[in-house]
């Protein structure tokens, strides 16, 4: 009985001791995997834009106004506010997906949640910009020019992130606005902020109600 019990016990240790490693592995590869994916497309991103649009790397280097920068923040919480309000108005479909039972808001809640909201936060809102209103935009205005460049862009911005109706149509008002701020200030970094905004807002209310 003492040898059984001494067996078990070990291997609750060893239990314990490979969870706590694996947790440990798991992190490190989360966070190696965003420093690689990040250190490959930020570059990426800005020299296929540089291409398209020599005086990209203008804007991008023009310093961000305190203004502008005011402006975004603004944007950003009338976005997340008239998307809160629409989705609560009996009159219009309510959301058929549960926000706190998607994939995105279970990993806020396990061990892998801080490199999420570093990505989330922070990475995917510079990422997204540099490609949509960078990438993307710049190329369509290089052939249809500017009105039609922003509406085909914050379309297909839209269609990839595949939101329900309200949502959609808060996001396709967010995404223009996130061009024409840009078109203001003259640089991109303004939809980077008005985004990585928008994207902190969203995870602090997941969180919150998880």
């Amino acid at each position: 009985m003492l040898c059984k019990h001494h067996f078990s016990k070990n291997g609750q240790v060893f239990f314990h001791i490979f969870w706590v490693v694996t947790l440990i592995m798991q992190s490190r590869l989360n966070w190696l995997f965003i420093v690689i994916a990040t250190s490959i497309s930020i570059p990426s991103l800005l020299f296929i834009d540089r291409h398209i649009k020599p005086s990209s790397t203008q804007q991008l280097n023009q310093p961000l106004k305190a203004r502008n920068f005011y402006m975004a923040v603004i944007w950003t919480i009338f976005i997340v506010v008239l998307t809160i309000t629409l989705n609560n108005l009996p009159f219009l479909p309510a959301p058929t997906d549960n926000v706190l039972q998607s994939s995105t808001a279970k990993v806020l809640t396990g061990p892998s949640r801080w490199p999420m909201i570093i990505s989330l936060c922070f990475l995917t809102p510079i990422c997204e910009e540099l490609g949509f209103r960078g990438v993307i935009q710049d190329y369509l205005a290089s052939i249809f020019g500017y009105w039609p460049s922003v509406l085909i862009t914050s379309l297909i911005f839209v269609f990839l992130h595949g939101l329900e109706i309200v949502a959609s149509l808060c996001l396709l008002l967010a995404a223009i606005g996130f061009s024409l701020l840009n078109r203001a200030s003259g640089t991109i970094k303004t939809s980077i902020v008005s985004h990585m905004t928008y994207n902190i807002i969203v995870t602090i209310l997941v969180m919150l109600r998880l």
